[in-house]
């Protein structure tokens, strides 16, 4: 799993902690970056690849900022799939993203039923994500149905916490 996060210029902090929980609130260590955090001129951007993230579960992610404290905290839906695969990524806000493999620029519809099977939201992209609307799925389990415009399609299920 490869997470992405960009510190605005100016923003600076003594370290980096990258923890990971499978349910929240119990958070475990997964990696750290030492030294000074961003810049004060520019912004700066860092990646961390978590080589073990909880298989088809959500993973919580939060950043410890030396003594700035704690990052809100952003939870990846991992499914593992091989290059087939989604990943559904929710933040705090209610922003929910699918992300998926389309390096051809595909054109992919994602049709997503509730648990009783009733479609409750179509929407199109032609990128590698596509955006839901923010709080316009409850929480609770759904599935996820992507059809390429090249007759291919990859489905599965996600949870929206």
């Amino acid at each position: 799993m490869v997470l992405r996060w960009t510190f605005r210029s100016g923003s600076l902090c003594e370290g980096t902690r990258i923890e990971r929980s499978a349910d929240g609130l119990a958070f475990n260590l997964v990696g750290e970056i030492p030294g000074v955090c961003g810049s004060p001129g520019s912004a700066f951007t860092y990646t961390f690849v978590d080589s073990f993230p909880n298989v088809n579960a959500v993973n919580y992610y939060r950043l410890e900022l030396g003594n700035f404290g704690f990052t809100s905290i952003i939870n990846v839906e991992f499914i593992k799939a091989g290059t087939s695969g989604f990943v559904v990524m929710s933040d705090n806000t209610g922003q929910t993203d699918i992300l998926f493999q389309n390096s051809s620029g595909r054109r992919a519809n994602a049709v997503i039923y509730n648990s009783v099977g009733k479609r409750v939201l179509e929407l199109e992209g032609s990128r590698s994500r596509i955006s839901l609307p923010s709080g316009k799925l409850a929480a609770g389990v759904y599935l996820l149905l992507l059809n390429f415009s090249d007759n291919t399609s990859v489905s599965g299920n996600f949870i929206i916490p």
